[in-house]
């Protein structure tokens, strides 16, 4: 994996999907944050409340990154 793979994502929001064997019952299988910061070993995401969850590349199945906001919806606020 390219090491500056997740550099232009930083500040975007993210859903960490987890590996169905690191979800036991009754837990999400994913979680919504903005990408905060990330190394070789896992990702860090700001969750709404201000608060981190570091989240080790171990238990990542899939990362969804979410597209920019168009510059119309940055000025309207729609979207």
């Amino acid at each position: 994996m390219d090491d500056n793979l997740l550099e232009e994502y930083l500040d975007r929001p993210v859903r960490i999907h987890f590996s169905p064997d690191k979800v036991g019952p009754g837990l999400a299988s994913y979680v919504d944050g903005k990408l905060y910061d990330y190394s070789v070993n896992g990702i860090l995401i700001e969750e709404r409340d201000g608060s981190l969850d570091y989240i080790p590349f171990s238990a990542v199945r899939l990362v969804q990154i979410k597209p920019k906001a168009s510059l119309w919806e940055r000025l309207t606020g729609a979207g």
